[in-house]
């Protein structure tokens, strides 16, 4: 009994020295998150720190080894150094981390450490397609629903070419709830009718995939479908967007979207009514 109560003292004690740590936040892999101490409710370095020192470290889930960054982590500001109370941290790899500020006085002397835990999870990454129009614009209800772009125009007499109509889907990817533009990203796709898929700029188009630059956070996607002229509805085109294995680039390589949050990667389906196929005119 007393030997079990030694090493339960022992362990409590241990804990205590160590910190124990409840999760303190849930960031996604690719978000920044900007980490601050000893400032007031407009963001101003409180006075009685001026001049002090800080000194940002990240640590790995036991706490003790040091994060790899520019895999695990990287500090997108300033660090360290005199008045260097803030930091922005962009996360690379899933994992749970402690981000760890140390705050010299003037005379260098004495110091003070603060940390806090982290849980950074794929699980935010999220890409949404939307029926739009050409700006990006989401479309909606029945503005989704239009006549084909040879409606009314004149076709030509000897031929049997009803022509195309064109159609915009925006893509877009976030984590975390924030844009995603400090990496590459990208997706592959499908149309529900035979297309033509070209992108705006920032995209680019090859085959059935999408890669999309850094600094982009959104693309839209222009698609060409041939018309079918006859009977509405029967020869209507219900025209949608299915976005699949979407990833974001980050130093740690690729992450893919988590099946968790498929839901808003099928737009909504533009309707292109039929015009009548009206034959070639003939002469008696």
């Amino acid at each position: 009994m007393k030997r079990l109560l030694k090493i339960t003292l022992v362990l409590a004690i241990s804990l205590i020295a160590f910190g124990t740590y409840a999760q303190d936040a849930t960031h996604a892999v690719g978000s920044i998150h900007k980490f601050k101490v000893n400032v007031d409710a407009s963001n101003v370095h409180l006075a009685d720190h001026v001049g002090n020192t800080y000194t940002w470290a990240v640590y790995q889930n036991d706490g003790t080894t040091p994060a790899v960054s520019g895999t695990d982590y990287s500090f997108t500001t300033t660090g360290a150094g005199v008045d260097a109370n803030t930091v922005n941290i962009q996360w690379l790899q899933a994992e749970t981390y402690f981000v760890e500020v140390t705050e010299a006085n003037l005379a260098g002397a004495c110091t003070t450490l603060r940390r806090l835990e982290i849980l950074v999870s794929a699980g935010a990454l999220d890409l949404a397609v939307i029926a739009s129009d050409n700006a990006g614009a989401v479309i909606t209800g029945g503005a989704l629903t239009d006549c084909n772009s040879g409606s009314g125009a004149t076709i030509d007499n000897a031929t049997n070419d009803f022509g195309s109509t064109t159609r915009y889907f925006t893509v877009s990817m976030d984590t975390d709830g924030q844009p995603w533009t400090t990496g590459a990203w990208g997706f592959d796709f499908t149309t529900s009718a035979a297309s033509t898929v070209t992108s705006s700029a920032g995209g680019t188009v090859t085959g059935s995939s999408v890669i999309v630059a850094s600094g982009t956070s959104q693309v839209v996607l222009t698609v060409v479908t041939a018309n079918t002229p006859g009977v509405s509805p029967a020869n209507d085109i219900s025209l949608n967007m299915v976005a699949s294995n979407a990833f974001i680039t980050t130093g740690a390589g690729n992450t893919n979207e988590p099946g968790t949050n498929l839901t808003n990667n099928t737009s909504e389906s533009f309707v292109i009514t039929a015009s009548p196929e009206t034959s070639v005119i003939a002469i008696d």
